[in-house]
């Protein structure tokens, strides 16, 4: 599933399907994987406006 996030103050990042994205009560976590090199990244909800998932049978919006 396809995701983009919506920041306060209007900059949106795209993470294409193969990312492993995670809604915890810190924030959105984003995982990404290249080989055997793994970056993960945590962005905290008081910078997020929107952040929709689009699949091919799914789509969501969340919004705060």
């Amino acid at each position: 599933m396809e995701t983009e996030i919506t920041f306060l103050g209007g900059r949106i990042e795209t993470f294409p399907p193969t990312a492993d994205i995670k809604l915890t009560q810190f924030g959105l976590e984003v995982m990404q994987r290249d080989g055997d090199d793994a970056v993960r990244v945590l962005f905290p909800w008081n910078q997020i406006e929107k952040v929709t998932q689009r699949g091919a049978a799914v789509a969501a919006v969340y919004t705060w």
